[in-house]
């Protein structure tokens, strides 16, 4: 299982150092292509260098929401937003053994990523972050995971605020791993 997904924003990490990150985490670590502010020409060409650098070191590569350019990199998945697609509509464009996760806010939309077979769920924000609204909270992650249960789908991935300094309380207080866009929680995928 891949323990991080890092998740690209060339206006506040460096394409250099998401590229070394993507190194250090090797095959326990997904990159995740999010850049809206990039015109299609320019996603495409930085996916292309994310998808080497990853087939390089064994990692995964998963592209937010537009399948086209997933299926184009042949990703080995996409994380779908709230206006998104559905997990089956994803795997029919990129194949059944497609990692698809689904971003979840609340109990509602991580019911919503199970119940349509989600990989993965994105649970946010478990602290502060600027413009994401209030925070979950660790004891809100814990319920989140009691509400699934134990070897349940989709896995929680924690993301907001998550640092090196918080990643450790998250995964204790049920998450499976830890996401995030600025942090370089590569220390995390080996675990």
């Amino acid at each position: 299982m891949r323990r991080v997904i890092q998740i690209t924003d060339l206006g506040s990490v460096s394409a250099e150092e998401i590229e070394a990150r993507a190194r250090r985490g090797g095959p326990h670590m997904f990159t995740l292509l999010r850049d809206p502010g990039l015109s299609a020409r320019e996603a495409l060409r930085w996916g292309r260098r994310l998808r080497q650098v990853t087939r390089e070191v064994g990692g995964g590569l998963l592209v937010a929401d537009r399948l086209d350019l997933a299926w184009l990199l042949e990703a080995d998945g996409a994380h779908l937003g709230r206006g998104s697609v559905e997990v089956v509509d994803a795997r029919r464009v990129l194949g059944e053994g497609a990692f698809v996760s689904r971003s979840a806010h609340d109990e509602s939309e991580l019911r919503e990523a199970a119940t349509q077979g989600a990989d993965a769920a994105l649970v946010s924000p478990i602290f502060a972050s600027p413009g994401k609204g209030p925070p979950l909270g660790l004891a809100g992650l814990t319920a989140l995971h009691r509400m699934l249960g134990q070897g349940a789908r989709p896995r929680l991935y924690a993301l907001g605020g998550v640092d090196r300094a918080t990643a450790p309380a998250c995964l204790s207080a049920g998450a499976d791993g830890v996401a995030s866009i600025r942090a370089d929680l590569t220390a995390f995928a080996h675990l």
